[in-house]
């Protein structure tokens, strides 16, 4: 039950079968995510902020699944209205199917609206990325070859555009997971229209260009007033000092 490709379940006249199988992948599958389920235990650290009855916005890019290492997924819970994006159009399925009551979109996120090629593993891989760097760490750390990965176009879209739509002016938790893309979202945040307090966000140094993306990244959050709290896994979160 487990193709390499789920295409035919976006398929309108296999919507039975979709159901069923989206039922499988979030109730059996991942049962034991439904309660919460972080990939660092993140969520433990994330509660200190915020208080139980409070009722925020998130976003989440590069959100994967719904429940299984999710950081937004406790947040839903608590009836906080939130924003999923991903570049895979199986994962905004299982949103849309699990999490209705948030805005869920299919796009690569990038620092502005073009056509990317997208490496991608599978439809239910977190390793698909749109950063040729990334697919090097990939190559080295999880044993990928060519033959594990297709070359795709895939449709960006800058993270301005998306929070002027919806009318996000105020974030309460962003969390960025994007393969290698994290500066650059970080670089075209609009930080003085857009007030966001908490950020969770992946940062790693494999290589060099890595390393100076890294830098780019605390060097921005620095300056738009933001303190590093914490290192959880391959997380760093960062607090707002102005709020």
């Amino acid at each position: 039950m487990r193709p390499r490709s789920f295409k035919f379940l976006l398929n309108s006249k296999f919507l039975l079968l979709r159901k069923i199988y989206f039922f499988y992948n979030i109730y059996l599958r991942n049962f034991k995510y439904l309660n919460g389920g972080t990939q660092f235990n993140e969520d433990k650290y994330f509660n200190n902020f915020f208080k139980e009855d409070y009722r925020g916005q998130f976003v989440d890019l590069g959100c994967f699944h719904p429940t299984r290492h999710n950081n937004t997924f406790q947040f839903y819970k608590k009836n906080w209205k939130g924003i999923n994006v991903d570049l895979n159009p199986v994962t905004i399925e299982l949103f849309n199917f699990f999490r209705s009551k948030d805005i869920n979109i299919n796009c690569a996120i990038s620092n502005k609206k073009e056509y990317k090629k997208l490496y991608f593993v599978n439809d239910f891989s977190p390793l698909n990325t749109i950063d040729p760097n990334h697919l090097n760490f990939l190559k080295k750390n999880f044993s990928l070859n060519k033959d594990n990965f297709s070359i795709k176009k895939v449709k960006t879209e800058n993270i301005n555009n998306i929070l002027k739509k919806y009318k996000f002016y105020k974030i309460d938790f962003l969390n960025i997971d994007l393969e290698g893309l994290e500066s650059e979202i970080i670089q075209s945040i609009n930080f003085k229209k857009y007030k966001i307090n908490l950020i969770c966000i992946e940062i790693l140094n494999h290589n060099n260009m890595s390393k100076n993306k890294s830098k780019k990244i605390k060097q921005i959050l620095k300056k738009n007033k933001f303190k590093f709290l914490k290192k959880i896994g391959v997380n760093s979160i960062y607090k707002n000092t102005l709020y």
